[in-house]
């Protein structure tokens, strides 16, 4: 037997004869080769329902030995071409290859829809190919857009009889014929639309309409919308997701090389050390908007550091035919912007508020402070420092905004409390959780997280107090948690072992264990980083900084530097080549991109390339 070249062109005959194979239409069905094949159609047009094939049916083989059909190839080839607008270029394909994008029915099916000719498609929908159990669904989107197109035109009797004749009996949801019945009382087309979140037909609606139907015909009946650019689209973001060092918001990638980056798109240099703390420095994080950052240290002061005008640039370059993308590194010290005072033990957590006009610190007694971020005054202190109590045992551990920037949630670690603050110091709400509690944090939906010291992580309802579905329970210790920021998966560093587990919340299920990092004695944060959020970086013990990639779990980088333990990191949301961490050596470090003069060629069995 002949041995197949990668990319030949192969004739499916099987050693038989390769005349032009003719499907056969009988009773609505296709033959192909003695075997039927249904298609749906009715016996009235089911001729013109088949796409014509080449002569030679044939197929592609990738270097992979995947098989793809060159009909459906064409097809697409077709369709692209169409849509850049070489219509008689696309033709000629057609006819040269003997395969046809579509066929005329769905042609007229596509224009019976666009003209409004609606007793045509109707017609013509049982040859579309559409799946049986979507056939009654296909029926009922065709009849609530010319019901709704008849209101638009203020036809209100026509309307009404749609919706009683065609929908009403066949609809299985009767809250949508509700909501449908509902916009037959509007004043106006406007507020009808709105109501209905409608387009209209100017605003696209048969479009619309056109494609929510594809979406329920066979894809190899009619080709889906845009395919082509779909397949695209996914080998790119397989080269992105396959790319470990990829750290940039890239729009625009070339078709002529695979996509490559180099370990000099993480921040692995230090770029400046911050030592205006008199002692160990316990945590940071940046503000939303990436141009702040706050400090918490065990001398007792915050500090806002102001990095509008000191940022790590990266300049994408948007050129096609370079896969790396250029950088400029322009650094100035950032500058302090207040230093704040006023907190009676060593604060040891804040958090910004979601507008960052304020900021909310803590220092694991049973007070809290908020801080007017601009002005540097304090706004909010609970308790009033005249009311101070030294003899009160610590209790508040970890505290976050609500979602709407009015209220503050702290937790209480001895009285095992969940407690709603309002902006002037007032109790809102509290109710008494079943374990102590040792971290929380809200995701942007208004649920709580809470984990407590029976290594379990519980979700609630913020507005009803009732538990949320949610099924984490570690094995070992969890010390702290970090949300990612659409709020559904959890980075838990645990103890005893130490190492940062990464939990998909709606599944209840460990995606990734990330090890490495020494933790006994001390809580040690970790949090998501970089673009997309694609990194996990994590302080230690050992006073080194760890960053793992997301999705692989391999361990990318370990960065000296720090003398002391590393308690706190913090990755800029705005800028994916910056962030910052903080140490017991009462400093903190900035941590940037390295030049390209500076950059290395790297191992190439982990598919690290040079960027020059």
């Amino acid at each position: 037997m002949m041995d197949t070249k990668v990319g030949a062109i192969i004739p499916e005959t099987n050693g038989a004869d390769v005349t032009p194979r003719i499907k056969h239409v009988v009773n609505g069905n296709a033959k192909k080769n003695g075997k039927t094949e249904l298609h749906h159609t009715n016996s009235s047009s089911s001729s013109s329902h088949i796409v014509q094939s080449s002569s030679k049916d044939s197929v592609l083989t990738t270097n992979s030995g995947f098989v793809v059909k060159k009909s459906e190839l064409v097809r697409l080839m077709v369709q692209s071409i169409r849509a850049l607008g070489c219509n008689k270029t696309a033709s000629m394909l057609e006819e040269e290859s003997g395969v046809s994008l579509e066929q005329s029915c769905v042609r007229q099916f596509r224009d019976g829809i666009l003209n409004g000719e609606w007793k045509m498609v109707r017609e013509l929908l049982p040859g579309m190919n559409v799946m049986p159990n979507n056939m009654k669904k296909a029926h009922l989107l065709i009849f609530e857009e010319e019901f709704l197109e008849e209101l638009e035109a203020g036809h209100v009797s026509k309307a009404l009889g749609i919706l009683r004749m065609s929908i009403a009996p066949n609809h299985y949801e009767k809250s949508r014929v509700d909501q449908l019945s509902s916009l037959i009382m509007y004043p106006s087309v406007e507020d009808m639309m709105r109501a209905a979140n409608w387009r209209g037909v100017q605003g696209g609606s048969r479009e619309k309409l056109l494609a929510d139907l594809q979406l329920l015909m066979d894809p190899s009946f009619v080709v889906p919308s845009s395919r082509l650019l779909t397949l695209m689209e996914q080998a790119l973001k397989h080269q992105i997701s396959s790319c470990q060092f990829h750290n940039t918001k890239m729009k625009s990638f070339s078709l002529l090389h695979d996509h490559v980056c180099s370990l000099g798109e993480i921040p692995s240099m230090c770029l400046d050390v911050l030592d205006e703390h008199k002692d160990e420095v316990w945590f940071v994080r940046f503000s939303h908007d990436g141009k702040l950052f706050a400090s918490a240290s065990k001398d007792k002061s915050i500090i806002i550091w102001d990095l509008s005008h000191s940022q790590l640039e990266g300049v994408e370059n948007t050129k096609i035919d370079k896969p790396i993308c250029d950088h400029v590194h322009i650094y100035t010290r950032p500058e302090i912007m207040h230093k704040l005072l006023g907190h009676n033990k060593p604060p040891s957590f804040v958090a910004w508020s979601p507008d960052d006009n304020m900021l909310l610190s803590t220092d694991n007694t049973s007070s809290f402070r908020v801080w007017d971020s601009k002005t540097g005054r304090c706004k909010v202190a609970v308790p009033q420092r005249e009311k101070y109590d030294p003899t009160k045992p610590e209790s508040i551990v970890s505290c976050a905004w609500h979602p709407d920037g009015k209220h503050i949630i702290t937790g209480t670690l001895i009285e095992k409390k969940i407690v709603i603050w309002d902006l002037s110091g007032q109790k809102i709400r509290t109710w008494e959780m079943e374990h102590t509690i040792r971290d929380l944090n809200v995701t942007p939906q208004g649920k709580l997280v809470v984990v407590g010291t029976d290594y379990a992580l519980r979700m609630y309802d913020i507005a009803t107090r009732k538990t949320e579905k949610c099924n984490v329970k570690e094995t070992s210790p969890v010390t702290c948690f970090s949300l990612s920021q659409d709020g559904r998966y959890a980075l838990l560093s645990v103890a005893n072992p130490a190492a940062i587990r990464l939990w998909d919340l709606e599944r209840g299920a460990i995606i990734k264990h990330f090890d490495g990092i020494k933790q006994k004695r001390y809580v040690v944060q970790a949090s998501f980083g970089g673009s997309e959020e694609i990194f996990v970086v994590s302080g230690s013990e050992d006073s080194q900084v760890y960053i793992w990639h997301r999705t692989s779990g391999d361990l990318l980088a370990v960065l000296p530097g720090h003398s002391g333990t590393v308690n706190s990191v913090a990755w800029s949301s705005m800028n994916p080549h910056l962030f910052i961490s903080a140490s017991d050596d009462s400093t903190i470090r900035i941590w940037g991109r390295k030049p390209k003069s500076s950059m290395r060629n790297f191992s190439e069995s982990k598919a690290v390339y040079d960027a020059q």
